[in-house]
């Protein structure tokens, strides 16, 4: 199957496994930490044999590894979501799901939204489907937000992560940007010695830009990590109760 033709700024090229969208300067180096690992596998699968490797239970499973030349990257497989990823699950029929991720990196990006940088993307083939994998730098210090709170932040470190939070939230009502997923395993917060803590936005493959300003679009993604939140807290994954997300969400977003 001939490779998708690429999106503006990156590099179509033929694999063992498939073919692959990748940034120019991001090739050598990442062809090359593939190879050492095995170039025809998977690099979702090829990752894990890293003696470095860290992986993320999710959705589907997300590897992280150090590549030379590149720091630590991140491969994540792409899933489908709700009634159709029951069906699918990862096949697609084309290239158009990652020439939507690229698209909406490329626009928030652009407004300084922090959303991690796409290196490449991987299509291997499956009869007239593909499965794509994803893969973006890593986030130095980083833990999404169930993490974070799991880990028992300091009074401190959750002042800094929960206003890191609202900054990002702010920006994406300025610029009228809905996430529709924006769970809380779609939330890294970061931070580094002498740096500020920042928020970063993940799979933003199904955002949507509408009116800037916009309160309902604020309103939708405050409600939509809320539900997100609740839901953890049913499962064990944040170490509290409901009640007490209910108090941490009134810290998180104090009413005036």
């Amino acid at each position: 199957m001939n490779p998708p033709p690429p999106p503006r700024g990156y590099q179509s090229i033929r694999l063992p496994t498939g073919s692959a969208w990748i940034l120019p300067r991001a090739k050598k180096n990442l062809i090359a930490g593939w190879q050492k690992l095995n170039l025809q596998t998977p690099l979702r699968r090829a990752s894990r044999q890293h003696p470095e490797a860290a992986i993320f239970r999710g959705r589907a499973p997300v590897v992280s590894f150090p590549c030379e030349g590149l720091g630590r990257i991140v491969v994540r497989p792409c899933i489908h979501g709700g009634f159709w990823g029951r069906l699918t699950r990862d096949l697609y029929l084309g290239p158009s799901r990652a020439n939507r991720e690229l698209s909406r990196s490329r626009t928030l990006r652009s407004k300084k939204i922090p959303t991690p940088e796409i290196l490449a993307v991987l299509f291997y083939p499956v009869g007239c489907f593909f499965r794509i994998d994803v893969v973006t730098a890593a986030i130095s210090g980083s833990l999404d937000l169930v993490d974070f709170l799991a880990s028992r932040p300091t009074p401190s470190q959750r002042r800094s992560g929960f206003a890191a939070i609202r900054s990002l939230l702010s920006r994406l009502r300025q610029y009228g940007v809905h996430h529709p997923d924006l769970n809380a395993r779609n939330i890294l917060l970061s931070h580094l010695t002498k740096r500020p803590w920042q928020a970063w936005l993940l799979d933003v493959d199904c955002v949507h830009i509408g009116t800037p300003g916009d309160t309902r679009t604020d309103t939708a993604n405050r409600n939509r990590l809320l539900r997100s939140l609740l839901k953890r807290s049913r499962l064990g994954d944040l170490g509290m109760n409901e009640t007490r997300v209910q108090a941490l969400w009134r810290e998180l977003f104090p009413t005036r």
